[in-house]
């Protein structure tokens, strides 16, 4: 008798997470990486590499990052790199499935992403997915935590920042905001300060990264981040703590804005409680302090309460789950 497992999938920028319906979870980087040439063809002996063996080898690779933007990339060989990433993740996180077995798969897109993006990923998965839902990423993480009554959603990706204010129903689409303000943005400007004040270091999108996601924070005060770069392979120490303030500053303030947006415009007898009510999500909710800056931001409408999610990896994909499972037969007939 043929098995269906259910799974819930976020396809973000930077990363890609599954969590499926038999307890599995797998996350991987939002990358392919084609042999450049002959000798890396011949070396890796692969046609292409995904995630973190794309990352290693990304040297003797043209690397492909098919959602840079925050949606699907259109052309032909972005889409046939998003193809390859779910059917991997897919693979690797239900290696019992058999060819009887049927997939019913709840994929996270941005929030507003167009009708074209939701189109090339239904025709993308149609070979190996048998039914599919798409969901947007921050109704996804409302659906994880069972906040569906006057909260606001903000999820920080590495290309987009989606927020979505719930209210007992499916949101609508001036309840939801899509900013090209995320972590993308943020490793951009921090590489552009960093280089302002140190022309000479070497820096490159991993070693930014990795100081964003250590040190990054919007707090009014810090210990000292001092961090070691190379000049001409020669590493010494150098302190990057108001780069690194000012830079998230440049991140946080256009969300921040845009939550006071989404407030100021809700209903007014129910103002005060989406403004007590504000979960932040994704990559970007690790920002130390991120919560009590969005706090202050509403001190003129009232004051607010932030939150950041626990699990900024997997919240979305656990919320596809739980979307996928819940949903009535004939739900999915009708995608």
């Amino acid at each position: 008798m043929a098995t269906v497992f259910y799974v819930g999938i976020d396809l973000g920028t930077s990363r890609t997470s599954v969590a499926t319906s038999t307890g599995r979870r797998l996350s991987t980087l939002t990358c392919v990486g084609y042999p450049k040439d002959i000798i890396s063809r011949k070396r890796l002996n692969q046609p292409y590499l995904l995630g973190e063996d794309a990352l290693e080898n990304r040297l003797a690779l043209n690397m492909i990052r098919p959602l840079a933007e925050g949606v699907v990339c259109e052309d032909e060989k972005a889409l046939e790199a998003t193809g390859l990433i779910l059917r991997h993740i897919l693979r690797e996180s239900l290696p019992e499935k058999t060819e009887e077995d049927q997939i019913y798969a709840a994929i996270g897109v941005p929030a507003q992403a167009s009708i074209n993006s939701k189109r090339a990923i239904i025709d993308i998965t149609e070979d190996f997915v048998d039914k599919i839902l798409i969901v947007s990423e921050p109704f996804a993480v409302a659906y994880s935590i069972d906040c569906f009554d006057e909260t606001l959603i903000v999820d920080i990706g590495g290309g987009t920042t989606d927020l979505c204010r719930m209210h007992g129903s499916i949101p609508e689409e001036e309840d939801q905001l899509t900013l090209k303000v995320a972590g993308n943005f943020l490793d951009e400007q921090l590489c552009r300060a960093i280089l302002e004040k140190y022309p000479h270091v070497q820096l490159s999108p991993q070693i930014v990264r990795r100081i964003k996601e250590k040190y990054g924070y919007v707090s009014d005060v810090s210990e000292p981040v001092i961090v070691t770069l190379r000049e001409q392979g020669i590493p010494s120490e150098y302190d990057l703590t108001d780069i690194l303030r000012e830079s998230c500053l440049k991140l946080t303030n256009p969300i921040c804005s845009a939550i006071q947006k989404l407030v100021g415009t809700f209903d007014p007898d129910f103002q005060e409680k989406l403004r007590n009510h504000i979960i932040i999500a994704g990559g970007g909710s690790r920002l130390k302090g991120i919560d009590r800056a969005v706090e202050k931001s509403l001190k003129p409408y009232g004051g607010g309460n932030a939150a950041t999610v626990q699990d900024a990896e997997f919240c979305g994909a656990i919320g596809a789950l739980k979307m996928s499972m819940e949903m009535p037969e004939e739900y999915w007939e009708k995608i």
